[in-house]
């Protein structure tokens, strides 16, 4: 028997609600800045912006500005999602400087290390397909480069991450299948302990992102990436 055409619009609409990706872009934001000597996300960097315009504000602007970029990236191809912002030790100082539509959570354990962190993204996405794990200091990963990481994801099927001099590392994306392991981090230690495991199984696709090199850990970071952006 022949389905009319309301029974049809309705089954097209759960078929499409059952395959349509849920990615949760995690902006990690809560370390101690104890290297720079100073709240390093709350410094003014100059940096370009996805329309390749130099912009002067905060670190951790620049950050997000790239994550909220790649969200609507993602719903222009029919993929949900939503940015979280993780703070901790200077959460009083940087939730200021966040625009009032941005989710951000608190970690309160964050002096344990980076791996808290990590957990609490986590728990931030429990019915996402996949997590995007990101650095907020992490000023060389370009707009471009999240969009190759995030289409990989989709082409592949699989968890991936950035390679770099050789090391695998963030910004990656996990798939639902991770979210465990990745709460099972201990200390300061990062997502590369599962990143190592999923390359020794083969359940992991690298993306060679020369530019992750740069990261702010120190003022003469700073200072060197202003440098070779007048250059």
């Amino acid at each position: 028997m022949n389905k009319n055409p309301i029974e049809m619009r309705k089954e097209e609409l759960r078929s499409n609600a059952i395959e349509q990706k849920t990615l949760t872009l995690v902006l990690l934001a809560a370390g101690k800045s104890s290297r720079f000597n100073g709240i390093k996300l709350a410094q003014p960097v100059t940096d370009l912006n996805a329309d390749n315009v130099l912009v002067d504000q905060p670190l951790l602007l620049h950050s997000l500005d790239k994550l909220n970029y790649l969200a609507d990236y993602l719903t222009s191809h029919n993929i949900i999602s939503n940015v979280v912002v993780i703070l901790g030790t200077h959460h009083n100082i940087l939730r200021q400087l966040l625009p009032t539509s941005t989710v951000s959570i608190i970690n309160e354990k964050s002096d344990a290390g980076l791996s808290t962190s990590v957990k609490v993204g986590v728990e931030a996405a429990p019915s996402a397909n996949g997590l995007l794990l990101a650095l907020a200091d992490h000023i060389g990963v370009t707009y471009q480069d999240y969009i190759k990481l995030v289409d990989l994801w989709v082409t592949q099927q699989s968890n991936v991450c950035a390679s770099y001099q050789s090391q695998l590392g963030v910004p990656a994306i996990f798939n639902s299948q991770q979210f465990g392991a990745l709460t099972q981090l201990k200390g300061d230690q990062g997502a590369k302990p599962v990143l190592q495991r999923l390359a020794e199984t083969n359940q992991l696709t690298c993306l060679n992102l020369p530019n992750a090199i740069n990261d702010i850990d120190t003022l003469d970071d700073l200072l060197k990436w202003q440098q070779l952006l007048e250059n």
